[in-house]
C-alpha cells in the first residue's frame, strides 16, 4: 500500500503541466513580497540582577511560535510583527519575565533568580516546544548538571534515577555499553525487560543514542503518556525520548576545551575461600559426594577436578595440588602452601594460589577531551563540537574509543525566512570480553590452578570452558569499528504572521565491521586445537527521513492563545549485512578472513522498511487558565500484515490552572500554584515485529540430498497488526512558596493490546513458534517528582534538593484462548495454601503478574544424621534410597504429606522491579560547589547462578565461596550454610540449580551513591585580566556504593547474574572557555 502510495502520487507529480507550474511560482513571488511588507526589528540585552549577561535565554512574542537565543553577551535581536505586542523572556534558573513593548525598539529585560525552575521551565514536546504552566500531558525533563561532571561513553546512562517512570539499568560495565532503558513498565509479555523507547535526536528518529556526546547535548526530555507520545503514533508506545543537541549562541565566538581524566576500578568481587581453605574444603566435599556415589573417590587422587592431587609438575596437569615429596619440597621456598591433608593427616598437600579476580580486572585509566566553539550574529550563528573519549575498561584487553562531531549552523535570510544544517559523525572501536562467561566460569576459576606451566607458558585450564581468564583472553584476537553519520537540512518559513512551514530532511548512515579470531589453542592440557575459526560481519544501515510541518498560531483577544499544526513523516530503512565464518587457517598471526582455508559459513541481508506517517495537533488555552490539547496520527509501516498496514492513534489532554481563578486570591499572593491535567492516548508499537515476519520468511542456503533447496525459515502471519497501548494519566503541577518547591504528580493505567509475541506451536506442524499478536497487558503507577530551593534565592549560600520516586505494577489481562483455565502458558503446579488445595501458579495466566520466581524454601540444616532421619521423603534426591544426613537441607513441606517434591515449590520473588527513584542535593558557597546524587530500585528479585554454584561446585572446577566456612561439618553443628559437596548435582541436592534454593532467589533492592562532585570556578574578576570567561574544576566519585544485600558482582543487572560489572570511577576535570 506504501509502495502504491508513493507511485501514485510519483505520477501525479511527474504530469503536472508547465502552465501550473508558472501559476504556482507568480502566487508565491506575489506572496513573499506581500508578507514582507511592514517589518520591524527588536534588539536588547537580557541581564540577570547582577549585572551579569544571560547567555542563551530564549526570547519570543507571546502567541509566536519562532523565538531567538540571547548570544554570550545577552544580547538577541528579533524580528517583530506587532510594535504592541508582548515580549517573553525565559531562561533556565530565572523567572519568566513578560514585557509589553509599547512600540519600542530596543530593551532591556533584567531576570530574577527563580526559586525553582521545574514549573516554568520550557519543555521540547512532539515537533514543537511549551512552557511547564500550559504542557498538559507527563514530561519529565534532566537537569543538565547531571552531563556537566561525568564523562559518559554513552549518554543515556544519565538519565539514571534523575527522571521518575524511566528505569534505567547498567546491565553492563562494557565501555561504551548502552543501559537498559524502560519507561513505566513497558510493554512485552516476554522480555519486560526489554521494551526500548523511541528516541528522536535533532529530530531524527533512531533506535537509541550510542555514540552521542554529552558535551553536546542541551536538552533531554522524556514522553511519558500516551497523549504526549501519540503524535509519534507507531513509534511512541514505549515512550519517547527527545534529546537536542547545542546550536549557536549570538555574539563573539566562544571556545571551551574541557578534559576528564578518569580512574576506574571493580566495585565488589566475590568473597572466596583461601587456598589453603580451598584446598581443605575440596578435599572434604569429595568424600561427602563419594558416600553417596562411590565412583567420585578416585578422583582425590588425579588432577582432572578440584580437589584430586595429581599435579606431576609437567604441563599435563591444571591444578597445582599435590602430595608433599622430597622432589617436590622446593616448591614450599617458592612461595607455595602446604596444609595436612584432611583425607589422610599422614600426607601433606601442597599448591599455589592465584587471585583470578585481581589477574582479571585492573585499575583503568581514561581520558576524555571536548573542544566547542560558537558564536555568529542574530542573522547567522555556527556551532561546533569534537570530543575523543579512550575510556579503559576494568578488565583487562577491554576498552572503547570514540571521535565525535558535531558541526550545525543557522543562517536567517531575513525576517521570516530560516535555514540550519547539522553534521552529526562518529568513529567508534571498542575491545569486548570475548564472552560474558569470562566473568563466570573463568573468575571462579579455582585459587589453586595453575597461573603457569612450569615451562613458563600459561595454563590454560581444565578446558576451554573453564579456561584461565588471562589464557582464554590471549587467544582471541578482535576488531570492532562503526562509523556513524547524520546529516540535517532544513528551515522555517514565516508564511504569513501567525502560519509558519517547517520542512527537515535528514539521512542516517551507519556502517558496522566486527571480526574475531581464534587462534590455535588447548582445550585443557592435552587436546591442541588448531581449526583456528574466523569469523567477520559488516553491516551498513541507510535511514533518510523527511518531515515536513505546518503550524499557525494565533492569540485572540489577548486571551485565546490558539495553535494548529499539521505535517507528515517519512522513514525509510536499507539494512545491508554480510557475514562469513573460515577455519584452518595456516598460522595465528593472519586474523582475518582471506586466511582461513576452509569456509564453513556465508550469509548476506538485504532488507528494507518504509514507515509513513501523518499527524496534527491542536492546543488551546483561554488566558493560560484552561489548557486544552489533540493530536492525531495516522501510520503506515510496510512490514504488517496485508489489512493492516495502517493504524490510528488519537491523543487528548487537557489542563486547569487552579491559581489563575478569581477564588485563588484568598490565598496569600505565591503561596500556592496548581495546574491540574488528565490524558488519554492511543499509541502503536512495531518493534518487536522483523521485517517480513508477515509475510515470512525463507532460507535459501540449505541442502537437501546434496542438492540446493529453499525451505521456509518463519511461517508468514498476514494478520499480524500494530501492538496498541491506550494510557489514561491523570496528574497535577504544583508550586509552593514562589515556586521555591515544585511537585509534579502522575498517576497512570495503560493497557496494550494485541502483544507481539510468539505462540508455541505442535510438533506436528514443523515449527516450533509462530509471531502472532498475544494477549493484554496492564501497567499502572504512581510518580512524583520535587525540587525545592531551601536558601533564599539573593543567599550567598545556597541548597536545592530535587527527588522523584515511581512505582509500577503489571497484570496480565487477556491471554489467546487454550482450553486451559486462566489461558495459562507454563507455570507450577504446587500446593496453595490460600485455596487449600493444589493449583498451577506462575507461568503467564490472566490476572496473573509477569516475572513470578518459584523454588523451594530452606527451612533449615539438619543438625544430625538422627534429626534429618525424621524429615520428609526428598523425592527429588538423585540417589536411590532418598537417604539424607547432617548437614542436609530441610525444605519446607508446604503441603505437610512427609514427602518433598515438585509440589512443594513457593513463590520466592518476581524478576521486575516496582519502585525506582532518586534524590539529589547541590550545595553551592559563591564559587564552590557540591552535588551528592543518589538512585535506588527496588522489589526485583534474580536467582543468583554463580553464588549456588560456588557453594555446589557444579563444574567440578570452580573456586568455593567464604560461606562455606561457616558450613555444616559435624555431628551437632547448627548453621544456614548446608555442608558442602563437590559437584552437588552428585551430591544431595542442597543448592543445585535444578532444586533452586530459596537463599539464592536475592534480593536486587540497592541504593546506589551514583555521584559526588565538588567544583569551583574561579573568580571572574581574575579571569578578565587574563581575558578568559571561566574555568572550572572538579573531582568527582561515580557509582561510589551500592548499598545491597545482592551478592553478586551489581545489583542493576536484570537478565543474568553473568555480566561485566559496574565500574567505580573517580574523576578530575577542568575545562576552559575563552
Amino acid at each position: 500500500m506504501i509502495q502504491k502510495f508513493f507511485y501514485r502520487n510519483k505520477v501525479v507529480m511527474e504530469h503536472r503541466s508547465v502552465h501550473e507550474k508558472k501559476w504556482l511560482l507568480l502566487f508565491l513571488c506575489m506572496l513573499y513580497a506581500a508578507v514582507m511588507q511592514a517589518q520591524t526589528s527588536l534588539t536588547g540585552t537580557i541581564l540577570n540582577e547582577a549585572g551579569e549577561p544571560v547567555a542563551g535565554a530564549t526570547v519570543g512574542i507571546k502567541g509566536a511560535e519562532a523565538g531567538v537565543s540571547a548570544g554570550n553577551d545577552g544580547s538577541f535581536s528579533l524580528p517583530v510583527r506587532d510594535p504592541k505586542g508582548t515580549l517573553v523572556v525565559s531562561a533556565v534558573g530565572y523567572q519568566q519575565q513578560e514585557v509589553l513593548l509599547n512600540g519600542r525598539a530596543e530593551i532591556q529585560v533584567v531576570l530574577k533568580q527563580s526559586g525553582s525552575n521545574a514549573l516554568s521551565e520550557v519543555v521540547i514536546i512532539g515537533y514543537g516546544k511549551q512552557r511547564r504552566d500550559v504542557v498538559t500531558t507527563a514530561v519529565s525533563k534532566l537537569d543538565n548538571k547531571v552531563l556537566e561532571n561525568i564523562p559518559y561513553s554513552n549518554a543515556a546512562a544519565a538519565l539514571q534515577g534523575n527522571l521518575a517512570g524511566v528505569r534505567v539499568q547498567t546491565n553492563s560495565g562494557q565501555p561504551g555499553a548502552a543501559p537498559n532503558i524502560v519507561i513505566r513498565g513497558g510493554t512485552s509479555i516476554n522480555s519486560p525487560n526489554s521494551s526500548p523507547p523511541l528516541y528522536i535526536i535533532d529530530g531524527v528518529q533512531r533506535s537509541n543514542m550510542n555514540d552521542i556526546a554529552a558535551h553536546d547535548i542541551k536538552s533531554i526530555q522524556v514522553l511519558k503518556d500516551a497523549a504526549a507520545t501519540s503524535i509519534y503514533g507507531a513509534q511512541g508506545s514505549n515512550g519517547v525520548v527527545i534529546v537536542e543537541t547545542k546550536s549557536g549562541l549570538p555574539g563573539k565566538p566562544q571556545v571551551t576545551y574541557s578534559f576528564d581524566l578518569v580512574r576506574s576500578e571493580v566495585v565488589k568481587k566475590y568473597d572466596l575461600l583461601t587456598a589453603e581453605e580451598e584446598a581443605y574444603f575440596s578435599r572434604l566435599g569429595l568424600i561427602a559426594t563419594s558416600r553417596i556415589n562411590p565412583a567420585f573417590e578416585v578422583q582425590l587422587d588425579r588432577n582432572v577436578y578440584l580437589g584430586g592431587a595429581g599435579n606431576d609438575l609437567t604441563n599435563n596437569t591444571t591444578n597445582s595440588l599435590q602430595y608433599l615429596t622430597q622432589d617436590n619440597r622446593y616448591k614450599l621456598s617458592q612461595g607455595w602452601y602446604s596444609i595436612p591433608d584432611p583425607v589422610d593427616a599422614s600426607r601433606t598437600l601442597i599448591f599455589s594460589s592465584t587471585d583470578w579476580q585481581r589477574m582479571l580486572f585492573r585499575k583503568a585509566l581514561s581520558q576524555n577531551h571536548a573542544l566547542t566553539v560558537s558564536g555568529g550574529s542574530q542573522k547567522a550563528r555556527f556551532y561546533l563540537g569534537i570530543g575523543y573519549l579512550d575510556n579503559k575498561g576494568i578488565a583487562i584487553e577491554t576498552d572503547y574509543k570514540r571521535f565525535s562531531l558535531n558541526l550545525n549552523g543557522e543562517l536567517n535570510l531575513n525576517d521570516r525566512m530560516k535555514l540550519f544544517a547539522r553534521v552529526m559523525y562518529a568513529h567508534m572501536q571498542n575491545t569486548q570480553v570475548p564472552t560474558t562467561d569470562v566473568f563466570k566460569s573463568s573468575l571462579i576459576a579455582p585459587v589453586t590452578n595453575k597461573l603457569y606451566f612450569e615451562d613458563g607458558t600459561l595454563s590454560p585450564g581444565r578446558n576451554f570452558g573453564y579456561s584461565n581468564p588471562f589464557y582464554r583472553i590471549s587467544v582471541y584476537n578482535p576488531r570492532n569499528v562503526s562509523n556513524d553519520l547524520t546529516m540535517i537540512v532544513g528551515g522555517n518559513l514565516e508564511i504569513v504572521n501567525g502560519l509558519s512551514f517547517s520542512p527537515q530532511f535528514s539521512v542516517q548512515y551507519k556502517g558496522t565491521y566486527s571480526r574475531n579470531f581464534l587462534k590455535s589453542y588447548l582445550d585443557g592440557p592435552a587436546t591442541k586445537v588448531t581449526s583456528r575459526t574466523a569469523t567477520g560481519s559488516y553491516a551498513e544501515n541507510f535511514r533518510p527521513q523527511a518531515n515536513a510541518v505546518l503550524t499557525y498560531n494565533k492569540i485572540f483577544s489577548n486571551d485565546h492563545d490558539f495553535e494548529l499544526k499539521g505535517g507528515m513523516s517519512y522513514l525509510w530503512t536499507d539494512n545491508i549485512s554480510l557475514s562469513a565464518t573460515g577455519n584452518n587457517a595456516a598460522t595465528d598471526i593472519i586474523p582475518t578472513l582471506n586466511a582461513s582455508a576452509t569456509p564453513t559459513a556465508v550469509s548476506g541481508a538485504e532488507t528494507q522498511q518504509a514507515l509513513i506517517g501523518y499527524f496534527s495537533r491542536a492546543t488551546y488555552n483561554y488566558k493560560r487558565k484552561y489548557l486544552f490539547n489533540m493530536s492525531l496520527r495516522y501510520d503506515g509501516a510496510s512490514n504488517l500484515g496485508t489489512d493492516h498496514k495502517w493504524g490510528l492513534f488519537p491523543g487528548v489532554s487537557a489542563g486547569w490552572n487552579l491559581d489563575q481563578e478569581s477564588f485563588w486570591s484568598a490565598l496569600p499572593p505565591d503561596l500556592v500554584k496548581m495546574k491540574l491535567r488528565a490524558s488519554y492516548g492511543v499509541t502503536g508499537n512495531i518493534s518487536g515485529l522483523g521485517l517480513y515476519q508477515a509475510q515470512g520468511e525463507y532460507n535459501a542456503s540449505s541442502r537437501y540430498n546434496g542438492a540446493s533447496g529453499i525451505m521456509i525459515s518463519v511461517l508468514p502471519n498476514q494478520n499480524l497488526k500494530w501492538e496498541q497501548s491506550k494510557t489514561f494519566d491523570v496528574g497535577a503541577d504544583i508550586g509552593l512558596l514562589n515556586n521555591r518547591v515544585s511537585l509534579i504528580l502522575d498517576y497512570y493505567r495503560r493497557v496494550t493490546d494485541n502483544l507481539l509475541t510468539t505462540l508455541p506451536l505442535p510438533p506436528s506442524s514443523g515449527f516450533p513458534s509462530i509471531l502472532t499478536n498475544y494477549g493484554s497487558l496492564e501497567n499502572k503507577g504512581f510518580e512524583v517528582e520535587v525540587s525545592a530551593r531551601v536558601m533564599d534565592p539573593s543567599a550567598a549560600f545556597q541548597w536545592n534538593i530535587a527527588l522523584n520516586h515511581a512505582t509500577v505494577s503489571s497484570k496480565i489481562l487477556r491471554l489467546p484462548e487454550n482450553g486451559i483455565e486462566h489461558n495459562r502458558v507454563g507455570g507450577y503446579y504446587v500446593y496453595d495454601p490460600a485455596r487449600g488445595g493444589y493449583a498451577w501458579l506462575g507461568g503467564l495466566q490472566e490476572g496473573g503478574r509477569i516475572g513470578d520466581l518459584y523454588g523451594y524454601r530452606q527451612v533449615s540444616v539438619y543438625a544430625t544424621d538422627e534429626e534429618a532421619a525424621k524429615g520428609p521423603v526428598d523425592m527429588l534426591l538423585p540417589s536411590a534410597n532418598k537417604i539424607k544426613y547432617g548437614g542436609d537441607v530441610n525444605w519446607l513441606d508446604v503441603d505437610r504429606n512427609d514427602t518433598i517434591d515438585t509440589r512443594d515449590r513457593v513463590y520466592l520473588g518476581n524478576a521486575i522491579p516496582r519502585f525506582t527513584g532518586g534524590f539529589s542535593n547541590t550545595f553551592s558557597y559563591k564559587n564552590l560547589n557540591l552535588i551528592v546524587r543518589m538512585d535506588y530500585t527496588l522489589g526485583a528479585t534474580m536467582y543468583n547462578e554463580t553464588a549456588a554454584r560456588l557453594e555446589g561446585n557444579f563444574s567440578g572446577a570452580n573456586a568455593i565461596s567464604a560461606n562455606i566456612r561457616r558450613s555444616w561439618q559435624q555431628q551437632g553443628d547448627v548453621t544456614d550454610i548446608p555442608r558442602y559437596y563437590w559437584a552437588d548435582q552428585n551430591g544431595q541436592w542442597n543448592v543445585w540449580n535444578n532444586r533452586g534454593n530459596s537463599r539464592f532467589y536475592e534480593s536486587m533492592d540497592f541504593l546506589c551513591l551514583r555521584e559526588v562532585t565538588l567544583s569551583y570556578n574561579l573568580p571572574r574578576t581574575l579571569l578578565h585580566k587574563l581575558r578568559i570567561s571561566d574555568i572550572k574544576l572538579n573531582v568527582t566519585g561515580s557509582n561510589l556504593v551500592y548499598f545491597t544485600k545482592y551478592t553478586g558482582l551489581s545489583p542493576e543487572q536484570t537478565d543474568s547474574d553473568t555480566a561485566y560489572p559496574n565500574p567505580r570511577s573517580f574523576i578530575f576535570g577542568a575545562s576552559i572557555t575563552f
